[in-house]
Order: C-alpha cells, then structure tokens, then sequence
C-alpha cells in the first residue's frame, strides 16, 4: 500500500482572505444587531469607534512604514467588531480606540496574530 504524502493544505478553495472575512461579518452581524437594539446608542458608538480606530491604525502602520495596504481583506473590520462585541457599551470611547489600536498594531501587525 502506497501512501501519498505531501504538505498542507490538504483541502483547497477558492475562497481568499476577503470572502472570508466577510463570511465572519455576516455571521457576526445578528449578534451585533441583537446588541445596538438591546444597549442601544451606545453599544452602536463602540462598535464604530472600535472598527474605526481598527482600520485607521491599521492603514496608519501601512503608510508610515511603506507596506502594501491590507485594510481590503476586511480582517481589521473583524477585529475591530470583535473587540467592541466583547466590551461593555458603556465603556469610555478612549478604551475602545486604545484596545483597537493596540489589537492590529501589536498582536497582528507586529507579533503576525
């Protein structure tokens, strides 16, 4: 018996980063309207500040340091909206915007997370 080995992935798709990501958006999206009804004003302020201050330090660190711009696969949208999920709605905006910078900044773009 012949076994076939090669290297990962085993399983392949045409699916990029982009459709991905925007898989995970739509999923989140119930939740997320489930809570802008349920906390109200609020709850909607996080999540724009939040996805917001994701993606423009995420072009910010693009610009500076002259690397390609990432921003389209959408995959700092979903840490942004992951990250507002996950807090309070009634947290000061200033730590919503400091966590998302500190999440693309440091756990993607530098550490590659």
């Amino acid at each position: 018996m012949n076994y076939i080995t090669c290297v990962s992935p085993h399983l392949r798709t045409d699916s990029d980063t982009r459709n991905i990501m925007l898989d995970v958006i739509i999923a989140l999206a119930p939740a997320t309207l489930f809570g802008v009804i349920i906390f109200g004003f609020s709850a909607l302020l996080t999540i724009a500040v939040s996805v917001a201050a994701a993606v423009l330090s995420e072009a910010l660190y693009c610009f500076l340091l002259k690397k390609p711009l990432t921003t389209g696969d959408l995959s700092a949208v979903v840490t942004g909206l992951i990250l507002a999920l996950n807090l309070p709605s009634g947290i000061p905006l200033y730590i919503v915007a400091l966590g998302a910078v500190f999440a693309i900044v440091v756990a993607k773009l530098l550490f590659g997370g």
